[in-house]
């Protein structure tokens, strides 16, 4: 399609040669997840299909704007109640008015495919606003925790916590190490603990086991995601997987411990202070835990984020419903199979 002296495609080997990844690492609000290589994980896990819609100056042949959605979809009798596409960060643009073209454009291609998308907002987006509202997309209020890190000491960071979380993190130092996986091994046992806590806890569906696979064989060797397990005697018990903005974000993707199985080590806090550790030593701007909930609700995974000493934030979500009767079912369904479990 083109629009004056641009050109919008959404062919991802075109948009890689147009500068598509030195364009995110550039732009102000750019973040992990509209990268290439982002797009490339997606592609080999199985339950998301991505697509990029990008938009190239025909002049400059350089990309003036991006946006990368994923569509998700559980394995089970109920796939089509469970389709959703979800944008970290939303397009990415140079004008107001391109990020109104690309929402256009996404809504032409492939809107209907799924039941909702959700724009997950990693930085304040008000610039982008009335994109958003005049394309159907309604805001809902989002916290996330941000654990600020540029050019401070571990030392600083732990005094900003609260003393029994800075003790935990002491304590379990004590009996336990913290570093980088490498193998498969390591993948696998943290995979393992990760859906025990899934299963009987959070309640809710997880990657397939691609995901974990290519994470190690994509993004780890290019320096873009890292886990960082928590060893007691060379034994995983638990561990982060992060995802990472070179010179300026990791990411919690995933994490999990066995917390009740050693108690006095506190695996999760130790698992996230591994993180937090990484940003400090690595001089990244901050650590993002990636969502604290709706400011409306109750909601204890935020009580545990908030005690690490970062700063609440509300960068909200843009959503736009595409198939308001399958959302009621779906919501209803997911609801039903929680309680179940």
């Amino acid at each position: 399609m083109n629009t004056g002296k641009k050109l919008i495609t959404s062919d991802p080997e075109l948009l890689k040669e147009a500068g598509w990844n030195d364009f995110v690492c550039s732009h102000p609000d750019g973040n992990f997840f509209q990268l290439p290589i982002a797009y490339d994980l997606f592609c080999t896990t199985e339950g998301y299909t991505p697509e990029v819609i990008g938009i190239i100056d025909h002049d400059t042949h350089r990309i003036q704007g991006v946006l990368l959605t994923v569509l998700q979809q559980e394995k089970a009798i109920y796939r089509s109640l469970t389709r959703r596409s979800i944008a970290w960060g939303g397009p990415l643009t140079v004008l107001e008015s391109e990020a109104f073209e690309l929402l256009q454009e996404y809504d032409r291609r492939s809107g209907n495919r799924a039941i909702y998308t959700q724009i997950r907002n990693l930085s304040e987006r008000r610039n982008v606003k009335e994109a958003f509202q005049s394309t159907g997309f309604t805001y809902k209020p989002h916290l996330t925790s941000l654990v600020i890190t540029k050019d401070l000491r571990e030392e600083d960071v732990l005094n900003r916590m609260s003393k029994s979380r800075a003790r935990q993190i002491r304590k379990g130092l004590e009996h336990a190490e913290i570093t980088e996986a490498t193998s498969e091994t390591e993948f696998k046992q943290f995979h393992e603990i990760l859906k025990q806590l899934y299963r009987h806890k959070v309640r809710k569906p997880l990657p397939h086991h691609s995901f974990f696979d290519n994470f190690r064989k994509i993004l780890v060797p290019a320096g873009a995601g890292k886990l960082l397990v928590v060893k007691k005697n060379d034994t995983v018990i638990g561990g982060i997987l992060c995802a990472i903005m070179p010179g300026k974000t990791i990411y919690e993707w995933y994490i999990a411990g066995l917390d009740d199985e050693y108690k006095d080590i506190h695996p999760s806090v130790l698992a996230t202070w591994a993180a937090i550790r990484y940003a400090i030593r690595e001089q990244l701007d901050h650590f993002d835990f990636l969502g604290a909930g709706s400011p409306d609700s109750a909601y204890g995974v935020r009580d545990f984020k908030e005690r690490f000493g970062g700063e609440t934030v509300e960068y909200g979500r843009f959503e736009r419903v595409h198939q308001p009767v399958l959302m009621k079912i779906g919501t209803f369904g997911l609801r039903m199979k929680q309680w179940i479990r």
